[in-house]
């Protein structure tokens, strides 16, 4: 079966969309930034701040290259992962693409929520302003990069699963 391959900007859930597709469909998940710490023994944080984004996209294509020769992932990518066109047509090669995609509201909120520390957003009193200029920025590559885009804001985990799995359904390429 086809990877499932979440794309979209930091804080809309990628990795907890992820989780429950891969209890759903009983499939292993991957979150390519998870790999990319366990891989090298520090943060994201920390080798953007120790080696700079050029390292790190380097390193987060070399993970892509190597999830992307799988079957049967649902695989959860960083933020950025579009940056670099080679990562898509891997990706793309044994992978469906779907976009989470949410306001810049919801991003903001989920990214204050959560623990997890983003090297390209500040949380300072400026990060509306900041996660809406990267969105603008990446809006064309993350469309383009897409098979399907599914909108997750007002909606539950449940309810984005469930239309992930239709759009599955639909296609007939990702199993349950």
């Amino acid at each position: 079966m086809k990877n499932i391959v979440l794309i979209g900007m930091s804080g809309t859930g990628k990795t907890t969309i992820g989780k429950e597709l891969s209890h759903q469909l009983n499939r292993e998940f991957i979150d390519t930034d998870i790999l990319i710490e366990n891989r090298s023994g520090i943060t994201i944080d920390e080798i953007f701040a120790k080696y700079g984004e050029e390292y790190f996209r380097d390193l987060e294509s070399r993970i892509v290259f190597e999830v992307g020769n799988v079957d049967d992932l649902i695989i959860s990518t960083g933020g950025g992962i579009i940056l670099r066109k080679k990562n898509i047509i891997k990706l793309r090669e044994k992978g469906i693409l779907i976009l989470l995609e949410s306001s810049i509201e919801n991003i903001v909120k989920n990214i204050f929520s959560s623990t997890v520390k983003r090297p390209l957003i500040n949380r300072g009193r400026d990060i509306f302003k900041e996660v809406e200029n990267m969105y603008e920025e990446r809006k064309e590559l993350y469309h383009s990069a897409a098979d399907y885009i599914v909108h997750v804001d007002n909606k539950s985990i449940k309810n984005i699963v469930y239309e992930i799995l239709e759009i599955c359904d639909k296609i007939n390429s990702c199993g349950k």
